[in-house]
């Protein structure tokens, strides 16, 4: 029979000392120091979603007990990103949130091994709104840490799930050649170096997807794009 490590965290807004309990955001579970997910289940054993949705800031799920930590990816409710790496069964209960800090670094992680080559993947964070996203003078890219030659990404909004959704509206063709910081190549959004607003971005879709170029089979790292709260 399966053994299972239970996690319960609940999120907590650092100005107001209180438990954030407002509907929405998203927590990302990762692999301990990798950007795959982690298997995620629910009490009965049943596979649970991942990326998953706190319930009023509450995040709950079980890992089967062979991972002994994970590393989580987390956007709050009004947008706020941050990432709690080492986190264990026992501890921390609480992760708290900077809600006064305005200029945001979303990380996010993505591998072959949760996608296949030039299928669009959503990776359950949105662009939040109000807010404007920042192009590559202001440190958009990539952090390969899995590098394949010849592959690139493109990061943008879900244009398979959504009329008028771009595939490149963040980044376009990033070249995956080199392990290490990439400086990203400017999406749709920036076609004249100006922030991308949330009016524009929702317009198209909220909801951010990566794509890896044909034939990609080991690409992996994690997205990059700065964006200011307003």
């Amino acid at each position: 029979m399966a053994l299972y490590y239970e996690y319960r965290i609940q999120l907590k807004d650092a100005v107001s000392a209180q438990s954030i309990i407002k509907a929405g955001g998203t927590c990302y579970v990762a692999q301990a120091g990798l950007p795959d997910k982690q298997a995620l289940f629910d009490k009965t054993g049943a596979s649970l979603a991942n990326p998953l949705t706190p319930t009023r800031g509450f995040i709950n799920f079980f890992t089967l007990n062979t991972s002994a930590s994970v590393d989580l990816y987390v956007q709050a409710p009004d947008g706020q990103f941050q990432v709690f790496l080492g986190i264990t069964p026992s501890g921390p209960n609480e992760l708290v949130i900077r809600t006064d800090v305005k200029r945001q670094l979303a990380k996010i992680p993505f591998s072959i091994g949760d996608t296949a080559a030039a299928t669009e993947t959503a990776t359950g964070f949105i662009v939040p709104d109000p807010s404007m996203f920042l192009d590559r003078l202001h440190g958009m890219g990539i952090l390969v840490t899995a590098l394949e030659s010849g592959k690139t990404i493109d990061v943008g909004t879900a244009e398979a799930a959504s009329a008028g959704g771009d595939a490149d509206t963040f980044i376009a063709a990033s070249s995956l050649t080199a392990a290490g910081l990439v400086i990203g190549t400017n999406g749709d959004a920036f076609s004249s170096n100006a922030p991308g607003t949330s009016t524009a971005l929702i317009a198209l879709n909220k909801n951010i997807v990566y794509t890896l170029s044909s034939g990609a089979a080991a690409a992996k790292g994690f997205i990059l794009l700065p964006y200011v709260l307003c």
